[in-house]
């Protein structure tokens, strides 16, 4: 299985730091995708400027909750990544806040707001400095982002990373397999659906093929790819037909989706919900890190 290295042709040393976020976004796109498409279509009024800052202010708060998973981050690449996307939101902020300045300007121009003198000490503040407020930390952000993001991103890009890369569904589910072994030895089985090497990936979200099954007591667990998840099935919720065809009435859905996630993270999984069905009777914590695992 190869680490996830960092390749420099993706970041050299004469790209700007948004490139990496520029990278991302046309590969991991639908929502970027989304947001591009309102503005083609057009930001012409109040609702629509409330709506953009409001969404901005949503999708900057839904990145605290993504990065605060234990599991958020694989490398350091992936974080130079973030970092890149996070200093334009900066610059972008930045901007906005200037931009809304000159938007109350031109209220004030229509004659459908006054700018008065700014408030004397003591005194409440007014629409003057409530500009001169949005001027100044446009300013200060802009400064940060010039003082800090180049120099942050590119250390983060540089910074080694060893953790596993599956190059497709095949080698996840069996690295996964070979972790659980550590944990339950010979009640662990991958079940092969072909020959190492001789499958094609067949884009339909079911992967390989390949299985996982786990024997804890009197309890089975199966673990395959379904429908663009990663599954873990009790034999106990399933039941076989009349015509030999087995039908489970419920599934655990891991936490990543992702075809080729960190094998470490979908064996924590497995485990943590083995852990649960068996309660106090047996505690099975995650997995030690090993080998070159990160």
């Amino acid at each position: 299985m190869r680490t996830h290295q960092n390749p420099a042709a993706a970041f050299d040393d004469d790209a700007p730091f948004g490139v990496l976020y520029e990278q991302a976004a046309d590969e991991y796109g639908d929502l970027v995708e989304e947001t591009r498409s309102l503005i083609e279509y057009g930001v012409r009024d109040p609702r629509d400027s409330v709506e953009m800052a409001c969404a901005a202010a949503e999708t900057a708060g839904a990145a605290v909750t993504a990065l605060s998973h234990p599991w958020s981050l694989y490398t350091p690449r992936d974080a130079a990544t973030v970092a890149s996307a996070l200093f334009v939101q900066i610059q972008h902020t930045a901007d906005a806040l200037a931009e809304l300045g000159r938007a109350v300007g031109r209220i004030a121009e229509r004659g459908e707001a006054e700018v008065p003198a700014p408030a004397a000490p003591g005194e409440r503040a007014n629409l003057a400095d409530a500009l001169a407020a949005l001027r100044s930390v446009s300013e200060q952000l802009h400064a940060l982002a010039d003082q800090h993001a180049t120099t942050t991103v590119r250390a983060l890009h540089a910074a080694p990373g060893s953790a596993p890369v599956p190059a497709d569904a095949h080698e996840t589910v069996a690295a996964v397999a070979g972790l659980l072994t550590e944990q339950y030895g010979q009640a662990v089985t991958l079940k092969r659906a072909h020959e190492d090497g001789d499958f094609e990936e067949r884009g339909d979200g079911f992967g390989c093929g390949c299985g996982i099954t786990i024997r804890v007591g009197d309890e089975r667990y199966d673990v395959q790819r379904g429908d663009s998840e990663w599954w873990l099935i009790r034999g106990s919720d399933c039941r076989e037909l009349s015509d030999g065809t087995v039908v489970c009435d419920s599934h655990d859905t891991l936490s990543s989706t992702w075809e080729t996630a960190h094998p470490r993270q979908l064996a924590d999984d497995v485990l943590q919900v083995i852990a649960a069905d068996l309660g106090p009777r047996e505690h099975v914590g995650p997995l030690r890190a090993v080998g070159s695992a990160g």
